[in-house]
């Protein structure tokens, strides 16, 4: 008979029931789905936000802007290398937050769901 994935019982034993439960109340996350489904659904997540946002954004700096299509493609590349460099770990949120506040004097903020 097939182990019950839906309550973490999956491959791995109570070890892996064990970071189930610590995963889920660290994320607030409360649903049936493995944290390997997650990420896949989150990585799908992510792709998309990234995609909605870089429209919304190309189509701000052409209208308001007068950016061209060179432009656009800098600034879609700039935006690449961004999160290239947040998947690497290699910044971080509060890096570009801090660096907007020091170069720009913009403060800006994250709203994180609690």
């Amino acid at each position: 008979m097939p182990k019950n994935k839906v309550f973490g019982q999956a491959e791995g034993g109570m070890e892996a029931l064990e970071k189930e439960v610590k995963f889920r109340n660290i994320t607030g996350v409360h649903t049936s789905l493995a944290v390997k489904d997650l990420d896949k659904a989150s990585e799908q997540i992510k792709a998309m936000t990234l995609d909605t946002f870089t429209i919304l954004s190309v189509a701000v700096l052409h209208d308001y802007f007068g950016f061209g299509q060179i432009r656009c493609q800098r600034y879609m590349d700039g935006m690449d290398k961004g999160a290239e460099y947040l998947t690497n770990d290699l910044a971080t949120w509060p890096d570009y937050i801090a660096s907007i506040k020091e170069q720009l004097g913009i403060e800006l903020e994250i709203r994180w769901n609690n």
